[in-house]
């Protein structure tokens, strides 16, 4: 506006607001907006932190899948870096069981857990030779070729989306730690507190007639529900890392794990020690 002469700022005024009125908000996540309105080059960050997943999932589904004992125990395989596989004969499903499986073990507050293994939630019938992998894996696979992996691949967790069973490519018991039972009993009781049908949580509001106000309730009610979903995995973890502070070496970046496996309950260390 200093280059302007006074006749013409409330034009370039009209002219700036206009241009700005036009420019799309960045979704959640990490994608920001860079725009030029000559002469300056303005930056939009998105509206949430840039170091956290955009979610735009239905994070309850995995619990009308399995029950949280199951999905508990498919999370200690991940977390133990096991070779695992979904099967269901619902392509979407897949990705989405994958999706929501991951979410849980790297939500919010920048929780240090990734996975850094391959991952591949829908893998083609000419690809089923990534199963020999020698490294931990979360693939998905049609649940046609269930018997195909499981007779020719070992020591995989096979992970049935459709009927909620989990079992091994070499039995049908699954012989891995589980996690600890103190969180685990405190992740099962507040998944059980929560309501994971929409219905049932609406039926003591008013009708709504109109569909678009139907939507927005719908969605309102889903970000809330993935919100305490998300918040839960995270005291699911904090519930089983909480101690890991108080042996670590800061000056030296080390951890001390036998100090830390020496606090751990018995039948807990196996666990810890994996």
């Amino acid at each position: 506006l200093r280059s302007c002469r006074l006749s013409e700022m409330e034009e370039r005024l009209k002219e700036f607001a206009i241009k700005l009125s036009l420019v799309p908000i960045p979704p959640p996540g990490q994608l920001h907006l860079m725009f030029t309105l000559r002469p300056l080059t303005i930056i939009l960050p998105s509206r949430e932190d840039k170091n956290l997943p955009a979610v735009d999932l239905d994070l309850h589904l995995p619990f009308l899948c399995f029950r949280p004992q199951q999905l508990l125990l498919v999370l200690s395989c991940l977390l133990q870096e096991q070779q695992v596989v979904l099967f269901s004969a619902d392509w979407a499903r897949l990705t989405l069981i994958a999706e929501s499986l991951l979410i849980f073990l790297q939500v919010r507050y920048q929780n240090p857990l990734t996975w850094q293994h391959p991952y591949v939630p829908v893998l083609a019938r000419g690809m089923l030779d990534f199963l020999m992998a020698p490294t931990a894996f979360l693939m998905g696979c049609h649940l046609s070729h269930f018997a195909e992996v499981a007779t020719e691949t070992d020591d995989l967790i096979l992970v049935n989306i459709d009927d909620g069973s989990i079992s091994t490519s070499l039995s049908d018991a699954i012989d891995i730690p589980e996690i600890p039972v103190a969180a685990a009993d405190y992740f099962i009781q507040r998944i059980q507190s929560l309501q994971i049908h929409f219905d049932l949580d609406q039926y003591h509001s008013a009708s709504c007639m109109d569909i678009n106000e139907q939507r927005v309730q719908r969605r309102t009610w889903q970000h809330k529900l993935n919100h305490k979903i998300q918040n839960i995995a995270v005291e699911l973890l904090v519930n089983i890392f909480r101690d890991v502070i108080s042996h670590l070496n800061y000056e030296h970046r080390v951890f001390h794990s036998e100090e830390f496996l020496k606090t751990r309950e018995p039948e807990e260390q196996l666990f810890y020690r994996t």
